[in-house]
């Protein structure tokens, strides 16, 4: 079962090593009988949960200093702590709660806009995760729900294809409230893994470590997922992941889901095989001279009918032009390839929550036909990381830049309709991230944008989140 549950966590496309993962038989065989005779999966593979929550620690994590949980305020890893040691006894049994409230305020700083240039957006974010091992129900599995909520709107007026801040956007705008996932992992034998239910792809595939958290990194969407998956993936949506574990760094899994749900519904009336979206992920996580990387392949096709040049709403086409032209084309099919690798590390450091400090480059490169795509190429580059010359561990930064390029069949489409779009957008984002304590933190960024619509002037947006 441990070999199981290793191909689980590197075949999920976890970010970051299987730290705290026990390593013989007779250890297996204590962890399998402590209290309930089950193997779980979190003592097992504890980043599991990090990735599920795409935040780098939850509670009764094991990377984590215990000293600072219930320790002053200013040194405590969860704000609320054990609650009188009451999460304690909660994550003993496999029940593990998550929250996070993220409040940002951003602004175009030459006025740019549809009427305020300036904007206060929220979101609150409630998981829970349940270990079945130490439920007691069945071994190797976990059940994984996310409720969240959202208020007010993103900036607009610049003419942005790609949201300015995508955390503000999810899961829909305007303000909603949702059961946005629910889904079960399981380990299987012969080093195979399963995702079943509603989820978000690009928490399983599209993973880097320096530009995939909507709320610890970059604001832009085009620097926390590829482009190109707009037309194939939905925010979340039902579908299965079955996984399988090659080699120790290698894996590829296959994935099934359906392109017509949203986050704001159950979706299961909405289920459709005509309305599918199929893909092969490739995994590898090798490292070089000791250091991580994560590198993924992904290579998707949907059976969607056409009927307009449609991408999921975090990608907005309408908010642009007010119109939506058909599409030439049934079938689309598209490739996205993601990379980030640390070339420095510091082996002498550790941030608050156990995970690697140090910094390197990040990629994201996808294409697509242009007959049957609003996006038909992406690419996005960058670096990241934390610690660094101010040695404040726990802080962590980036820099990068997005290119989306739009259809040239989209692009002759609309002028027929008397609407006008460049051939590409770019973005520029720089932040930096700081830690008050490690259970608060507050980012600055600084956006520069040269939107797709030949009308408006490239704008610069300042943001505090």
């Amino acid at each position: 079962m441990l070999k199981h549950i290793q191909g689980l966590c590197v075949g999920l496309a976890c970010a970051g090593s299987l730290q705290g993962t026990i390593g013989n038989a007779q250890e297996v065989d204590q962890a399998a009988s402590t209290g309930t005779g089950k193997v779980s999966l979190l003592d097992m593979a504890p980043s599991l949960l990090s990735t599920a929550l795409r935040y780098p620690k939850y509670y009764s994590d094991p990377n984590i200093n215990r000293d600072t949980v219930d320790g002053p305020l200013s040194q405590r890893q969860y704000l609320l702590g054990s609650l009188g040691g009451a999460r304690d006894r909660w994550a003993e049994n496999g029940f593990i709660f998550s929250g996070m409230l993220t409040q940002t305020i951003q602004g175009t700083l030459d006025g740019a806009g549809d009427d305020d240039p300036t904007r206060f957006v929220g979101s609150l974010d409630f998981y829970l995760g349940v270990d079945t091992g130490r439920a007691g129900w069945w071994s190797g599995g976990l059940i994984v729900a996310h409720a969240e909520g959202n208020w007010d709107k993103n900036v607009t007026g610049t003419g942005t294809l790609l949201p300015l801040n995508a955390d503000g956007i999810m899961p829909s705008q305007p303000s909603k409230f949702a059961l946005s996932e629910l889904y079960l992992l399981q380990a299987l034998p012969n080093d195979f893994a399963l995702v079943a239910g509603k989820f978000s792809i690009p928490d399983f595939a599209d993973k880097s470590f320096f530009a995939n958290s909507e709320r610890n990194q970059f604001l832009h969407q085009g620097l926390i997922n590829n482009g190109i998956l707009g037309a194939f993936v939905p925010y979340t949506t039902w579908g299965l992941v079955l996984s399988k574990q090659v080699t120790p760094s290698f894996s590829t899994s296959g994935v099934v889901i359906a392109n017509n749900t949203k986050a704001t519904t159950v979706g299961l009336d909405d289920l459709d095989a005509d309305e599918l979206t199929g893909a092969v992920v490739f995994d590898w996580k090798p490292r070089f001279a000791g250091k991580p990387g994560t590198y993924e392949l992904i290579l998707g096709y949907t059976n969607k009918d056409a009927v307009r040049f449609d991408v999921d709403p975090r990608y907005f086409l309408e908010s642009i032009l007010g119109v939506a032209p058909v599409i030439k084309k049934d079938e689309n099919y598209a490739f996205a390839l993601t990379g980030s690798q640390y070339i420095w590390t510091d082996p002498n450091a550790r941030r608050s929550d156990g995970q690697t400090v140090g910094w390197g480059p990040f990629f994201r490169v996808g294409a697509a036909p242009s007959d049957r795509n609003l996006i038909d190429r992406f690419y996005s580059v960058g670096v990241g990381g934390n610690g660094g010359v101010l040695r404040r561990h726990n802080d962590n930064w980036g820099i990068g830049y997005a290119y989306t390029g739009f259809s040239d069949d989209l692009r002759d489409t609309l002028k027929d309709l008397g609407a006008n779009l460049d051939n590409r957008e770019t973005a520029f984002e720089a932040f930096y991230n700081v830690a008050w304590t490690p259970a608060i933190r507050t980012s600055f960024h600084v956006q520069y944008v040269d939107s797709a619509n030949p009308a408006l002037d490239d704008s610069t947006v300042l943001a505090m989140r």
